[in-house]
């Protein structure tokens, strides 16, 4: 057998071995995102129990906003990917979220909770995972194996429903982060290897001379790319994703005046259905139709499905229906377009800076979640959680035409001549 077929079929054994680790990764990550958003309403009502329902979840907004600016330091993770590798800031990050999820469950008060949701949004969402699987996948399978990793990443969002159906309060959720969280981030640290286009710009002498050595050296290289414009364009369409966030923060505490605990968990099961529904034709489909066209889909059938959501709650009879319908398209539009988004910003970014580009999408969109609290929780108050929803969901439609006049197709681009 020859050296080269032998190194490639260890390639191939790797790079699936790299595939399994990443989707526990996802796990983690898709779990620790989403479990203490169906418990909102038993988290503001044990901290704020002498308020009525709209004046908490009011309040309780303001404090969950000021938790979210822990994601501003997430660019920090991702700065430091490109200064010392993707492998020990994936491991880091992993075990942060388990650690995170241990103080969590510790909290006896809404300041001890939000300091430690500060620090559980420091580490997840760091999306280390992303850029790994974009940098190992093969330039016509980025979309495909990116969405693999998201497919088996929403067993997290099925467990969330089946295990809110078992807890005894709030704070069992954050059992499964624990447990899998620590161990997982011993085995990246000790098995994987680092990534071959970050090799690339450490062993190439003369990429290395043209690393960057300081954090404001990655940004200029980022906006004196040929592909500038593009990237601004992709940070405002981040801004607009994080707005809705909303939706998924607070949505639960929506549904629970209106359905039972178990109706929420089914809706839960549906999201968490469409998301794998979602991430299939994804993968599937941003390959070989391209980027664009799906972004156009998504940034329509979002307002589409949360006006179905707002309307649903009103029905006399079919509400849970309508309810499920909206929230799974909800579901699959929003994490599809946000997910085409990520992999668009890495198809324009240099190998250089891409985790520090990475990281300046991820600090925009978190200011747009941040931001979305803050003005919904004004709203909420008087008027409501619907009218947030709404409001924040017809952003997407500009969307569409910032995709349609900025952005080009991505589709099959080799990451390494990216300049």
């Amino acid at each position: 057998m020859s050296d080269n077929k032998k190194g490639s079929r260890q390639f191939f054994s790797y790079f699936k071995y790299m595939i399994f680790i990443l989707i526990f990764v996802e796990i983690l990550d898709t779990y620790t995102t989403n479990n203490l958003n169906v418990v909102v309403s038993d988290i503001s009502a044990e901290f704020f129990p002498d308020l009525s329902s709209n004046a908490a979840i009011s309040l309780f907004q303001i404090f969950v906003a000021i938790g979210t600016l822990g994601m501003y330091f997430v660019f920090l993770n991702q700065y430091l990917a490109d200064r010392v590798g993707r492998k020990y800031l994936l491991a880091f990050t992993v075990f942060g979220m388990g650690i995170a999820s241990l103080l969590i469950n510790f909290s006896t008060n809404i300041i001890m909770y939000t300091g430690f949701l500060f620090l559980l949004y420091f580490f997840f969402n760091s999306d280390i995972w992303v850029i790994y699987i974009n940098e190992e996948s093969p330039s016509d399978k980025r979309a495909f194996y990116t969405n693999l990793v998201l497919i088996g990443g929403v067993v997290g969002a099925l467990l969330i429903p089946a295990f809110h159906d078992i807890i005894i309060n709030w704070r069992g959720m954050t059992y499964f982060a624990i447990l899998l969280g620590i161990p997982l981030s011993i085995i990246i640290f000790f098995t994987f290897k680092e990534t071959s286009k970050y090799l690339e710009i450490k062993e190439d002498i003369s990429l290395l001379t043209q690393k960057p050595k300081m954090f404001k050296e990655n940004i200029k290289k980022i906006f004196k790319s040929s592909r500038r414009k593009e990237f601004i364009v992709i940070l405002i369409i981040s801004l607009i994703i994080g707005l809705n966030n909303l939706f998924i923060l607070v949505g639960e505490d929506f549904l629970s005046d209106n359905f039972t605990k178990e109706d929420v968990d089914t809706v839960v099961w549906v999201m968490g259905i469409s998301s794998i529904i979602g991430y299939f034709i994804t993968g599937v489909t941003a390959d070989r139709i391209g980027r664009r066209p799906l972004c156009y889909l998504y940034s329509i059938l979002f307002p589409i499905s949360i006006f179905i959501i707002v309307l649903g709650v009103n029905f006399s009879e079919g509400a849970l229906t309508m309810v499920m319908i909206g929230a799974g398209l909800a579901n699959l539009s929003y994490w599809g377009l946000r997910i085409l988004i990520s992999i668009m910003a890495l198809e324009i970014i240099p190998t250089q800076s891409r985790g520090t580009g990475v990281g300046l999408k991820t600090l925009t969109s978190s200011v747009g979640i941040t931001v979305g609290l803050i003005l919904s929780s004004i709203i909420t108050f008087t008027q409501g959680l619907a009218l947030s929803f709404f409001i924040f969901s017809l952003l997407f439609i500009g969307v569409f035409f910032l995709v349609l006049v900025f952005l080009k197709e991505t589709k099959g681009v080799n990451l390494s001549d990216i300049k």
